[in-house]
């Protein structure tokens, strides 16, 4: 992690986004709890019973959102994890195949590859073309 001398700061990894989605998931439980505390106001407190019913259909569609974006995010929370590792694996192969890679000879040439008689290069190929303007 590094901070600029704007104060920006540089976050690399996806455990952060993890805790935050599990913060957020936390958080929308505290708003369904919060609902379901409200929900048990007296009738008269929420102005009778068009505005109670009014309230109660309200707060039971909060409930039902609430619960399922708390799940939603702790799930998902869980599969940022699970990439993590996912990846974390696949760069150890990685690197552990790379630093069994050998070059032969002297290593890495810019000198043509012999095959035969012949050389393989990648040195660009200047072919002569006749000129279009030579019969003006």
């Amino acid at each position: 992690m590094g901070t600029s001398s704007d104060g920006y700061t540089v976050r690399s990894g996806v455990s952060g986004q993890a805790t935050e989605l599990d913060g957020a998931g936390d958080d929308a439980g505290h708003i369904h709890q919060a609902i379901l505390r409200d929900a048990r106001c007296a009738r008269d407190a929420l102005g009778g019973p068009e505005a109670a019913a009014a309230f109660d259909a309200f707060a039971a569609a909060w409930l039902d959102d609430a619960s399922t974006l708390r799940s939603a995010l702790h799930e998902l929370a869980g599969r940022v994890r699970l990439a993590k590792g996912a990846y974390a694996g696949s760069d150890h192969t990685v690197a552990t195949r790379t630093e069994s890679v050998t070059v032969g000879g002297d290593g890495v040439t810019t000198m043509p590859t012999p095959v035969g008689d012949e050389y393989v290069t990648t040195m660009p190929v200047h072919a002569d073309r006749p000129s279009v303007l030579r019969t003006y």
